[in-house]
């Protein structure tokens, strides 16, 4: 006879223990990324002291890094590529299966290569990915109904955002409003767990502070929010921009993989050596960015040296995408939205100074309005930038800014970008699977996948 209970034991007993384990890989990894950060920092300043043959040292770092990333996502798995959220909701709307358990070495060691060698990806791409693997490794041995099956991995990839950006709430309400777009008591129960649980372990590892630091420059005023609202009407079409734009390099990637002496891994090999020439002008632009984002909201930057960020992270972020390698798009967003911000700011002070506009306020609103534009996700923007960065007094500014951007997105008719990545991964796919069933057909042999596409095995 089945305990009554027992249900609520197994769905408490696989979330924590994916809680722990995404804890202890996705602290690490935030670890080693930002290890990985200093060593290519010390780097180049070390490279500088030869100005005519130094530039070759970051150059070579970043076209070894991408190369190596992506030639290890090609041989050993594919659906490693890139953020990894859009397989993750495939699987949940059941447009694609499972990704198996090898994926989350693939992802760790891709994502240190490509991230530390300088590409301008986020680190939860990675997290949320290999977050849902080892919820669905649990969740295959504690539990044989498969409805709660996909509970535990939703909230694994919940908990891998959670400590990719120190943010537990925000990781959960992911899960609710972007993964599976609902909430029942079971998937509640698990993802907050999931989620407690993890974050805990990586503060155990990393400490116990904020990702940002911002300061209290002063309380805006209920009236005032008629600026945040055109920040945000205006990064609804920035938003837009950025996503035509990271879909436009894919595209162009794509076409590009079709010469057969132009391979994947040398497109990435082109990729990372431009990166690593941006970082030897400007080792600040490249990388996650969680430095930069920093500084931003630190108002360490004029107005010049904004536009500057702004550009150069704009062309980064979709050029380092392009490249294949295991990396996520929200952390290039919180750059974009903080840079965006404080430069409206700092124009809105120049031409018709207000008392109360703060860079740095409108740094953190721009944050999440950026996310809300791209991704279509505005709880879960709001709610990962006040845990971010402690500002909860500017809730109403996040709410008006984060509604405007995605209500401009919605009217320019632009896609939420984790819909345009996850159609063009069952494209290929469909191509792929496609095109090795004619080579069966043709010789009556199974046709060997040298690119491994198979594994993403589309429904």
């Amino acid at each position: 006879m089945t305990h009554p209970n027992s249900r609520v034991i197994r769905l408490l007993a696989g979330s924590i223990l994916a809680g722990v384990l995404i804890g202890l890989v996705g602290g690490a990894f935030r670890y080693l990324l930002i290890v990985l950060d200093q060593w290519r920092d010390e780097l180049i300043g070390w490279a500088h002291a030869w100005p005519h043959v130094g530039w070759l040292a970051p150059v070579a770092l970043g076209l070894g890094g991408a190369a190596v990333a992506r030639a290890i996502v090609i041989r050993f798995a594919p659906l490693a590529e890139g953020s990894g959220i859009q397989h993750v909701e495939a699987v949940f709307s059941g447009e694609a299966e499972e990704a198996p358990p090898t994926i989350v070495p693939i992802k760790f060691f891709g994502g240190l290569l490509a991230l530390g060698s300088g590409l301008a990806l986020g680190r939860e791409g990675p997290t949320v990915q290999m977050g849902a693997a080892l919820g669905w490794l649990i969740s295959h041995r504690l539990i044989n109904d498969d409805q709660d099956k996909k509970v535990i991995g939703a909230a694994g990839a919940g908990a891998g955002l959670a400590v990719a950006f120190n943010a537990p709430l925000g990781g959960s309400i992911f899960v609710f409003e972007e993964l599976t777009g609902s909430i029942t008591p079971w998937l509640l129960v698990a993802t907050l767990t999931a989620a407690l649980v993890g974050v805990w372990i990586m503060r155990l590892m990393s400490g116990n502070g904020l990702d940002f630091a911002v300061r209290q420059v002063s309380f805006i005023e209920a009236w005032r929010i008629g600026p945040f609202l055109a920040l945000g009407a205006l990064l609804g079409a920035v938003g837009a921009l950025y996503n035509v734009t990271v879909a436009g390099l894919l595209h162009f990637a794509d076409r590009l993989d079709r010469f057969p002496r132009l391979s994947s891994t040398n497109r990435a090999a082109i990729i990372g050596a431009m990166v690593g020439l941006a970082a030897w002008f400007a080792p600040a632009v490249v990388g996650g960015g969680n430095m930069l984002t920093q500084a931003i909201l630190a108002d360490r930057y004029a107005i010049g040296g904004l536009l500057v960020v702004f550009l150069a992270r704009f062309l980064l972020g979709p050029w380092s995408y392009a490249a294949g390698a295991p990396g996520g798009l929200f952390a290039p967003l919180l750059v974009l939205g903080a840079s965006s911000g404080a430069l409206f700011a700092g124009v809105l002070n120049h031409f018709t100074p207000l008392p109360g506009v703060s860079p740095i306020a409108f740094a953190v609103v721009g944050m999440a309005a950026m996310f809300s534009a791209s991704v279509r996700a505005p709880l879960t923007g709001i709610v990962l930038t006040i845990e971010m960065t402690g500002r909860g007094d500017l809730t109403l500014g996040l709410l008006g800014a984060s509604l405007s951007a995605m209500l401009v997105a919605i009217l320019l008719q632009s896609e939420p970008i984790y819909e345009t990545l996850k159609r063009r991964m069952l494209a290929k796919a469909t191509e792929t699977s496609g095109f090795r069933s004619d080579l069966i057909a043709e010789d009556g042999l199974p046709a060997q996948a040298s690119d491994e596409a198979l594994r993403s095995r589309v429904k």
